[in-house]
């Protein structure tokens, strides 16, 4: 008999670690017909994101603005442009509001626009249109606004496009459409520059990643998220198992571990197994809300934060009753009943919303090896890689429930984009936020098996 929930996670890890060990021992035994026997994936899929290229500003229309809470980091080649505008023409404000970053300048991070005294961008037009763009044409625009809301990732010499969740028009087209991750675009159109981009981390240096085995693992990761005969904590939780084990190959000369690291999973995913285990393991909603509780105040006190990103933080503390004179255990009670009442039925008759969301998240970072070149990324370890990403979709999913809580009957879909869109605005766009996330899943000591299952498991999923 299992005692707890932390018997029952350790149970279930060794569970997997044995698969592995025997899987390892088969293949000893018998190596040339290893591969074909044991694979459950002979050919690898090779799975790219084809979506972001398909999108379109809607201008006017947005009812949000990226000229607004977000600096503009500028190219070289951007800058000198600014330099050539007439004063009457947007000089003055370059002069005013564009400097070369003082430290670290590179031609792809070169230069920085401030935003104004209303934390808006200073070429935002009076009809909330760019400045630049009207008065000199898409050319002369910075790679960052060519670009936004896509995210360009090259790998092996491809270039794969998929979007920042930070535009509420991105957020509606990936989060809302059931095959919104398998559309078709064209990343040759034209309609915008390509010439700046993020690459695969190369997996040397400090840090070692298997990262010759890219596609062999995104295969796997794609899947998983995929697996509906589990529910999504049980597939983010073995996420994060596999993550820590390809976390400990630690040289180049332990990689050839990994094709059998990844073959333990696939078997795991198309058996079905561990399921009735993880089942077993209990819900603490009052930790995993004093964690969101923690965090977004965290966020807040820093400032910079959206009114939208308030809106819905406001709304969830009505949603579970937070107030002045209420308690920690009433609130957990209330946190509970919005996730069991209003929450979980609607994801539950919309899965794709929150695998969208996560998709689309593996996409743009690259996980679980991460990018270079970017300004918005701290090199780190493959399961640092996957306690960033399951922390943020706690905290995502946590605002949910209690927003839920607050609409009830009426919680839908245009809460889960106005939450999504406004907390990728106020999280992923802050480096120095990101950092102090996995800092303090640390220092509560959730980042360990146990932790994960804290942070993802409610009482009736």
């Amino acid at each position: 008999m299992f005692q707890g929930w932390q018997g029952i996670c350790c149970c279930v890890v060794a569970d997997i670690f044995s698969r592995e060990d025997a899987l390892r021992a088969s293949c000893f035994r018998d190596d040339s017909a290893c591969f074909l026997r044991r694979s459950m994936r002979p050919e690898t899929q090779k799975i790219q994101p084809l979506y972001g290229s398909a999108f379109h500003c809607i201008g006017t229309e947005c009812e949000d603005s990226c000229c607004h809470g977000m600096s503009v980091l500028v190219d070289k080649k951007t800058y000198e442009g600014y330099q050539a505008f007439p004063e009457e023409k947007l000089g003055a404000l370059v002069n005013q509001y564009v400097s070369i970053l003082p430290v670290g300048a590179t031609d792809s991070l070169y230069a920085k626009i401030q935003p104004d005294a209303l934390g808006r961008c200073p070429f935002l037009s009076a009809e909330r249109l760019c400045g630049v763009q009207k008065e000199f044409g898409s050319e002369l625009l910075s790679a960052t606004c060519s670009t936004y809301p896509r995210a360009l990732n090259s790998v092996e010499d491809e270039l794969e496009v998929s979007l920042y969740l930070s535009c509420p028009q991105a957020a509606r087209q990936v989060l809302l459409d059931a095959d919104s991750t398998w559309a078709v675009g064209n990343a040759s159109s034209g309609h915008f520059r390509m010439d700046q981009f993020s690459r695969l981390t190369s997996g040397d240096g400090p840090i070692h990643k298997p990262t010759r085995y890219f596609w062999e693992v995104r295969d796997l990761v794609v899947a998983m998220i995929q697996d509906r005969g589990r529910p999504l904590w049980q597939r983010l939780f073995l996420l994060g198992m596999l993550s820590k084990r390809l976390n400990e190959v630690v040289s180049a000369q332990e990689d050839d571990a990994v094709p059998e690291i990844l073959r333990s999973y696939w078997e795991i995913v198309e058996s079905g197994a561990l399921r009735d285990k993880l089942e077993m393991v209990s819900a603490r909603p009052a930790v995993q809300l004093d964690v969101v509780l923690r965090l977004i105040d965290q966020r807040i006190r820093a400032g910079s934060c959206g009114q939208r990103f308030l809106e819905c933080f406001d709304e969830f503390l009505q949603g579970i009753g937070y107030s002045a004179g209420s308690t920690a255990a009433s609130d957990a009670l209330h946190y509970v009943e919005a996730e069991a009442k209003y929450c979980a039925p609607f994801f539950a008759a919309h899965p794709h919303v929150l695998e969208n969301y996560l998709l689309n998240y593996i996409y743009r970072t690259l996980f679980p090896f991460g990018r270079e070149a970017s300004a918005h990324i701290t090199p780190q370890g493959i399961f640092d890689e996957y306690m960033l990403m399951v922390t943020q979709y706690a905290l995502v999913y946590g605002l949910l429930v209690g927003m839920a809580g607050h609409a009830r009957e009426a919680f839908g879909e245009e809460h889960v984009v106005r939450l999504v869109q406004s907390f990728s605005k106020t999280v992923e766009h802050s480096p120095s936020y990101l950092k102090e996330i996995n800092e303090l899943i640390a220092s509560r000591g959730l980042g360990d098996p146990e932790g994960i299952a804290t942070l993802l498991r409610f009482p009736v999923e």
